[in-house]
């Protein structure tokens, strides 16, 4: 396990998954990540990564050819090197391989980062193709379980702007349908948790304008606050009656029930040109 620290927080993660395992809020002095209960969810922030969500059958198509590809891609599972690491830092890599290719058939070497800075934890991504002639399609996201301060009841998710969104609706198989469920968060409203609102799986959202979102307890002032600039996509989901919620900021989306092409043709897949990279980042606050 590596452990970072500064004035505000105290981190620890492991090269496997290169995944953040717990979160402790010196201010305040509570452990703000889910335990990773293997009864409920052995998770506790699983990076995404090369795709988002399930794919139809888990099968991802590209050239002809057909691929098994897991729920949420392989990095869970994965094993990465430690490039780099200091008090307040650590950077893992993960390189295409022939495990990798049996699923993924695109040459990369994937970072991902996290950071101590001052009262954030910033969490950054850097995806490199490797292959100098030709595209690679991805998609990308965190999947970070934090607690509830007090009972569920008590919770809300909040935007940074008034916002009017519509929920994207998982059908039976985790596949998107395109039906919507219209004005899911209607004029700025807060969100209000309970022990049902996930019971029909995650809560998943496009086309906000809000920089940020806080999962919080607006009577104890305490909760979380994630900073998700840029990503098109922000899914909330806990297991049903558990005692924490994900904020999972997303580039991709799991397939429609009715998609039936090639991976460049998937709904919110990224492409990187040949020799080019790509970066995104979101920051985790304490409330």
């Amino acid at each position: 396990m590596i452990q970072l620290e500064n004035d505000f927080y105290r981190v620890t993660l492991k090269p496997e998954g290169a995944e953040l395992t717990t979160l402790y809020d010196k201010k305040h002095e509570r452990e703000m990540l889910w335990y990773g209960d293997p009864a409920v969810w052995k998770r506790h922030s699983p990076v995404l990564f090369p795709v988002v969500g399930r794919c139809k059958n888990y099968e991802m198509r590209y050239q002809g050819k057909t691929y098994h590809m897991p729920q949420h891609g392989f990095c869970q599972d994965a094993v990465f090197n430690i490039e780099s690491s200091s008090e307040t830092h650590v950077t893992f890599s993960l390189a295409a391989s022939d495990e990798t290719r049996a699923m993924y058939p695109f040459e990369f070497t994937f970072f991902v980062s996290y950071r101590l800075t001052d009262e954030k934890i910033e969490v950054s991504y850097l995806i490199k193709n490797e292959d100098p002639e030709n595209p690679m399609y991805f998609s990308l996201g965190g999947h970070p379980g934090f607690l509830y301060d007090g009972p569920v009841n008590k919770q809300v998710i909040e935007f940074s702007e008034k916002e009017n969104l519509d929920r994207v609706l998982l059908g039976p198989t985790f596949q998107f349908s395109r039906t919507v469920e219209k004005d899911y968060v209607k004029d700025g409203a807060p969100i209000h948790l309970d022990e049902h609102i996930y019971d029909h799986d995650a809560l998943v959202f496009h086309g906000f304008k809000s920089e940020e979102v806080k999962v919080w307890n607006p009577e104890s002032g305490r909760g979380v606050k994630v900073n998700l600039k840029g990503f098109p996509y922000v899914g909330f989901w806990s297991m049903p009656g558990a005692c924490y919620t994900c904020v999972e900021p997303w580039y991709g989306l799991a397939d429609y029930e009715d998609f039936n092409g090639e991976l460049p043709e998937k709904d919110g897949i990224e492409k990187i040109e040949g020799g080019e990279s790509f970066k995104a980042l979101f920051t985790i606050e304490a409330l």
